[in-house]
């Protein structure tokens, strides 16, 4: 055995231990060179990733040209109107010109506005905007809050061409905004706060969302007090709005009558009662209460995120488009947990999810030497990291 201090020359047989050379760059160059081109860009390690990525890739492209022809196509008219959208910029325009904000009015009626007045007063200044502007400020939320529920970028590039999920993005209604509310409320950390200071307004707005606030208390204790606290903001709110337009209030309590006798029946429009709105929605709402409780009973967050967001005064198909961000809140797990059987069925199936940005790339199996000389990899694997927010 060599002693501290001995010399080269007193080591075993005479042999000088030196380190291994690294390679050289030159050398790397030349190995990357030698590769085919298209190698250098397709991934090789198996033919289930290989073609997993050709297909990704020439769906998303195909997907992407049909999406663009349909808003150059769209933008050749008008710029492009929301048909939605329009009912709040006139809302606004109803306050600033002095007319009436609630008029009797069929489903079907354009430019006609539903919500409580206090929407209308904070909306004011948008009055004073040009429309087209209007239209597409909040249709870029929209894109946006999309890309939120879906969970990705290529996720959402796929999704918009779903006749649904087109049709809200077209119509600039509030329907992928309230989604990703929603979704934020069953996050954690500070994307959990933010959807739970916002879920009154929208609760105040839809009635549906405010199902989730009897779940969030029920399965989620730490989310009290600020729901507690974003309640008791918005119904400040309301009396402050109250306060000072009291007439704008007991009109739109006078749309609660002829509204639950209107006729459920237009494009797109579902109803279990087509000839009683109240009644319609009085049904949904009580079918919706009762999947809350199944949903806080047994804490299932996919089933809570569908009661809150379908149930609408009025249901119209296109509010499916919602059901996007059941994805990253649901059926990733489940699909990741069967692909982790790794056969042939899996490793072919879910490749073209990974090159979408649906699921995570598959973790290579460990050694135990790499997991003896690298004791963080496991907290890699499982998406876990200090501080995390989820």
């Amino acid at each position: 055995m060599k002693q501290p201090g001995s010399s080269p020359s007193d080591s075993p047989r005479g042999v000088l231990e030196t380190p291994e050379a690294p390679s050289r760059p030159s050398e790397d160059l030349a190995a990357a060179s030698s590769r085919p081109l298209w190698s250098r860009f397709v991934p090789t390690q198996s033919k289930a990733d290989t073609v997993g990525f050709l297909v990704a890739w020439f769906v998303l492209i195909a997907i992407a040209v049909q999406v663009a022809a349909l808003v150059i196509d769209n933008l050749s008219y008008k710029w492009w109107p929301a048909y939605d959208t329009n009912a709040y910029w006139l809302a606004s325009r109803h306050l600033l010109d002095g007319d009436e904000l609630y008029v009797p009015a069929q489903i079907w009626t354009a430019g006609v506005f539903k919500y409580p007045p206090i929407y209308a007063q904070l909306m004011l200044p948008i009055g004073l905007v040009p429309e087209t502007i209007v239209d597409w400020i909040w249709r870029i939320v929209g894109v946006m809050c999309l890309r939120y529920l879906a969970g990705s970028w290529k996720l959402a590039v796929l999704a918009s061409l779903q006749w649904p999920v087109f049709a809200e993005i077209d119509f600039g209604n509030v329907t992928l905004q309230l989604g990703a509310v929603v979704l934020m409320c069953l996050c954690r950390g500070r994307a959990a706060s933010a959807g739970i200071y916002l879920l009154p307004w929208f609760a105040g707005m839809k009635f549906g969302p405010g199902l989730l606030i009897p779940y969030l208390w029920m399965t989620r204790p730490e989310t009290r007090r600020p729901l507690t606290i974003s309640c008791a903001i918005f119904a400040a709110a309301c009396l402050v709005s109250f306060a000072i337009s009291s007439g704008l209030w007991f009109d739109y309590a006078g749309t609660f009558g002829w509204e639950a006798q209107s006729q459920m029946q237009a494009m797109f429009v579902y109803a279990i009662v087509p000839n009683h709105g109240g009644l319609d929605f009085a049904i949904r709402f009580a079918i919706a209460a009762a999947a809350i409780l199944v949903a806080i009973r047994w804490r299932l967050d996919w089933l809570a995120f569908i009661a809150a967001t379908a149930t609408m005064p009025i249901f119209s198909l296109t509010r499916l488009a919602i059901l996007v961000g059941l994805w990253p809140l649901w059926l990733r797990h489940v699909v990741d947990r069967w692909r982790q059987s790794d056969g042939d069925l899996q490793r072919w199936l879910t490749a073209p999810l990974v090159y979408l940005d649906m699921l995570p790339p598959r973790e290579p199996p460990s050694t135990g030497a790499s997991a003896t000389h690298e004791p963080g990899a496991q907290a890699g694997a499982s998406g876990y990291s200090p501080g995390a927010t989820g």
